[in-house]
C-alpha cells in the first residue's frame, strides 16, 4: 500500500515538494499520476491537488505558485492558522491555505531570490516572511507534514509510515594553522604575505595566543574526543585554511585526531563566480591533511546568496552543505529540520546538493546567562524532537575549550551532547 498523488499537471515544483513532504519527512512511498481515471480506479491511498476533488479522496486545493516556472514577484496574502499567519489562503480544502505552495515558497528560499533582484544588501532574518508570520522559531514544514500524516491516519488507520529518529549533530568549526617554512628567505616571504593578506588567519591566531584568547586546536580536540566518545555524539568538523601555498599545509596533530571523524570545508562558497577556484583549493588542502577521507561537505557562516553560492559548491564537487541558517539569529531559515536537496529556481530543477539546515549558532550565546543558553537550546531541541528531525547547531572549537572565557559555552555543549 502506498500513496497515489493526482494533479492534472505534474510540474517539477509539484513533484519536488510532494516528494520532500511525503518521502523525506514522512517516509512514505508515493506515486504520481495525471490520469484521472487511473487515479479513481486505484486501490492505493488517494490524495489530489488541484481546483476541486475528483471523488472521495484526501483533497488539497491548489494556488498558482506550483504551476509556474518563473520567479515572479508575488503579492502574498495570509490567513490565520493556529496562532500564526500562513500564506496562500484557500477555501473548501482540508487546510485554510495551500500547504504545499507555502512549503515550497519557504524551503526554496523564494523570497531571497526576489530580494536579490531589488537589493545588494544581505538578507536578514528580520526581513523574512517567517519572522513576520511568527514561524521562524519552529520547523514549520515538518509540523505541517505531521498534520497531513494525522489526516491520512484518521481516514486510513491501517496505513504504515516508516519510522524516523531524532538526530543531534553539532557542527564544530576552527581555523587550521600553516606550517612556517624552513629557511630565512622562505620564512620572511611567508610572514610578509601573512601581514598583507587579509584572508590569512595565521597572524590573527598568533595574536590570540599572545593575548590569552587563543587555544591549541590539538589540545581542545583531544579533550573533546573524550566527551564525544562518552556521549556517542557524532559532530562534523569544518576547517578553514589560511590563504597560503599548499606547501605550508601538511599532516599534523589535528589530522591524526580527526582521522575517524566527519570533516568538511569551512567558508567555501562565495557570492561571486570567481571564488570557485578558492573552493577547489580548500578541498585540495583538506585532502592533504586527511588523504584517506572523502570530505565533500561544506559550511559557510557568512553571507549565503542564492543561487551563486550553491552553484559554486556544485561546480566544485561538493555534495553536502550545512550553510542553511542565519548566523546572527536562531531559527529555521528553510522552515525545516529535515535534510533536503536544493531546488534551483533559476533552472527549475532538483540538484544533487543535499542541504542540512542549522538553527543555532554559539555566537548568539556569548552575552546570555547560563540558564538562558540552556533554555534556548532546550526550546529548539524540543521543537526538533517533536518532529523527529535533525537538530543542528554550530560551535567554534575554542568555545569548547577549558579557557575561562568559554566556560559557560563548554558547559552548554556538554549538556546538549549528554
Amino acid at each position: 500500500m502506498h500513496l497515489i498523488i493526482f494533479s492534472s499537471v505534474l510540474t517539477p515544483r509539484i513533484k519536488y515538494i510532494f516528494n520532500f513532504i511525503f518521502k523525506d519527512i514522512l517516509k512514505a512511498e508515493i506515486e504520481f499520476t495525471g490520469n484521472a481515471q487511473y487515479f479513481l480506479q486505484s486501490e492505493q491511498i488517494k490524495i489530489s491537488y488541484g481546483e476541486k476533488a475528483l471523488g472521495n479522496e484526501i483533497f488539497f486545493k491548489s494556488t498558482p505558485l506550483l504551476f509556474s516556472n518563473k520567479v515572479d514577484e508575488i503579492y502574498i496574502k495570509t490567513t490565520l492558522f493556529s496562532d500564526y499567519q500562513v500564506p496562500f489562503p484557500v477555501t473548501n480544502s482540508l487546510f485554510p491555505f495551500d500547504v504545499f505552495a507555502a512549503s515550497f515558497f519557504i524551503v526554496t528560499r523564494y523570497e531571497e531570490y526576489l530580494h536579490q533582484k531589488k537589493s545588494n544588501e544581505d538578507f536578514l532574518a528580520s526581513k523574512s516572511y517567517q519572522y513576520k508570520w511568527k514561524i521562524l522559531d519552529r520547523p514549520i514544514i515538518d509540523e505541517w507534514a505531521l498534520l497531513i500524516k494525522n489526516i491520512i491516519r484518521k481516514k486510513h488507520p491501517g496505513f504504515k509510515f516508516h519510522d524516523k529518529t531524532f538526530i543531534n549533530q553539532p557542527g564544530i568549526n576552527f581555523n587550521i594553522g600553516a606550517n612556517v617554512p624552513e629557511g630565512f628567505l622562505n620564512k620572511t616571504k611567508f610572514i610578509f604575505s601573512s601581514v598583507f593578506n587579509k584572508e590569512n588567519n595565521y597572524l590573527s591566531s598568533k595574536l590570540d595566543r599572545l593575548t590569552g584568547m587563543g587555544v591549541r586546536n590539538e589540545t581542545v580536540l583531544s579533550e573533546l574526543n573524550i566527551t564525544l566518545d562518552k556521549t556517542k555524539t557524532n559532530p562534523i568538523f569544518f576547517i578553514n585554511f589560511p590563504n597560503v601555498s599548499n606547501d605550508y599545509i601538511k599532516i599534523n596533530g589535528v589530522s591524526k585526531i580527526l582521522t575517524n571523524r566527519n570533516v568538511g570545508l569551512l567558508r567555501p562558497c562565495a557570492s561571486t563566480k570567481e571564488k570557485m577556484n578558492e573552493i577547489k583549493e580548500g578541498l585540495f588542502k583538506l585532502k592533504k591533511i586527511l588523504p584517506d577521507q572523502i570530505n565533500l561537505i561544506s559550511q559557510q557562516l557568512d553571507v549565503l546568496k542564492f543561487p551563486i553560492c550553491y552553484l559554486n559548491l556544485l561546480n566544485s564537487g561538493i555534495t553536502t552543505d550545512y550553510s542553511m541558517g542565519y548566523p546572527d539569529r536562531a531559527g529555521f531559515r528553510a522552515g525545516t529540520c529535515t535534510p533536503f536537496n536544493w531546488y534551483d529556481l533559476q533552472l527549475e530543477k532538483v540538484t544533487p546538493l543535499l542541504v542540512y539546515a542549522y538553527c543555532l549558532n554559539d555566537a548568539l550565546f556569548e552575552h546570555l546567562s547560563t540558564d538562558a543558553i540552556r533554555n534556548t537550546i532546550k526550546d529548539y531541541s524540543d521543537a526538533v524532537k517533536f518532529v523527529n528531525g535533525h537538530f543542528l547547531s554550530n560551535w567554534q572549537l575554542r568555545s569548547l575549550s577549558s579557557h575561562l572565557k568559554y566556560k559557560k559555552l563548554k558547559r552548554a555543549f556538554d549538556e546538549m551532547s549528554s
